[in-house]
């Protein structure tokens, strides 16, 4: 089978694998249907992030059961699945304590997880335990389905922050993340805001609300009336860059909760801005307990499957990246990035 994999080279190549089978009696094969792009995996390529080198990439994925281990009973040959990447090991001190999410692994170096330090899903094939695959609601659509685990962490980042339907949540960027955290703020009856400069995007997400502004637009006239001080209870960073905007519109005694992924950002704080009032920065880490409560809010709202805006075989990964990041590899020319949720299709 072709691959996707982060080489030596410090870049994405389609390499040739072995397929994969079940090593031990709890495993399971998955046949991928669909595997997303994430923000994660475009800092590795625009080297905002380091990458591990020969690992397949690619890490939020849904497919079909085709093999399963002797003792699997989980889940059947045949079943619609999506894949839970986050392999916490169990034995570590964190999984001891129940804090699965801040698994070390069992070598204390970091929580095994699928398209970071184990083989991922950018490939036709995946193989993990069966306790990392969840089965589908009969008729869940795959591009509803590939959203459940970028779901799942913004699930896990809103029930960290504590948000009730009392606050009031600005979200800084529209991309997939971004719009998944204005479509979730929406559900919980918040009144929610959210930013982009991108127009694709402006335009995408203003088909799920109406508050969705350029940054610059921020405290002018929105539909019902902005808050008195036209600040907010909870601002989430999805760019990964933007503290001092978070900072400018956090309300006394709000949250800020760092989202997105940028390795080489950095901001200085104020310590005592935040003493006097009272501002908390909120740090979820990675997500748990909340892909099952995901996978119901997927089956809830079947529009997010409309988040998925393109569609591309492995073999054209080049132009699906390029296009995401939005400049030609070749020539550094820009692009306009004019997608949402960009999928690999197997």
């Amino acid at each position: 089978m072709q691959a996707l994999i982060w080489t030596e080279r410090g870049r994405l190549e389609l390499i040739e694998q072995e397929s994969p089978s079940c090593r031990t009696s709890g495993e399971v094969k998955v046949k991928i249907e669909l595997a997303g792009i994430c923000g994660t995996d475009l800092a590795v390529i625009a080297g905002k992030e380091p990458g591990v080198p020969g690992i397949i990439r690619g890490h939020e994925a849904v497919g079909t059961v085709v093999e399963t281990g002797a003792d699997v009973s989980r889940v059947r040959v045949g079943d619609r699945v999506v894949i839970d990447p986050n392999q916490s090991c169990g034995e570590c001190r964190f999984c001891r304590k129940g804090q699965l999410h801040l698994c070390i692994g069992r070598s204390g170096q970091g929580m095994p997880i699928a398209g970071l330090n184990l083989p991922g899903t950018f490939a036709p094939y995946f193989v993990t335990d069966e306790s990392f695959v969840h089965r589908l609601p009969d008729g869940m659509s795959w591009e509803a389905a590939v959203l459940v685990e970028p779901l799942a962490c913004v699930l896990h980042n809103f029930k960290v922050a504590g948000v009730t339907r009392e606050d009031r949540v600005l979200v800084l960027g529209s991309g997939p993340m971004g719009l998944l955290c204005q479509i979730v703020g929406g559900a919980l009856g918040c009144f929610t805001v959210g930013t982009e400069v991108n127009p694709y995007r402006l335009s995408v997400a203003r088909r799920f609300s109406e508050r969705v502004v350029l940054p610059e637009e921020l405290g002018g006239k929105t539909d019902p009336p902005a808050p008195e001080s036209g600040k907010y209870d909870v601002v989430i960073d999805t760019v990964g860059t933007q503290m001092a905007l978070a900072e400018q519109w956090v309300e006394r005694g709000g949250r800020i909760v760092p989202f997105g992924i940028n390795g080489g950002y950095q901001y200085i704080l104020t310590p005592t801005h935040y003493v006097q009032h009272a501002v908390k920065i909120i740090g979820a880490g990675e997500y748990l307990g909340t892909f099952e409560p995901a996978l119901k809010f997927a089956a809830d709202h079947p529009e997010l499957a409309s988040l998925v805006t393109r569609r591309y075989p492995l073999t054209e990964y080049e132009p699906a990246i390029q296009e995401l990041l939005g400049y030609d590899f070749s020539t550094g020319a820009r692009l306009p990035a004019e997608t949402m949720k960009t999928v690999f299709v197997f």
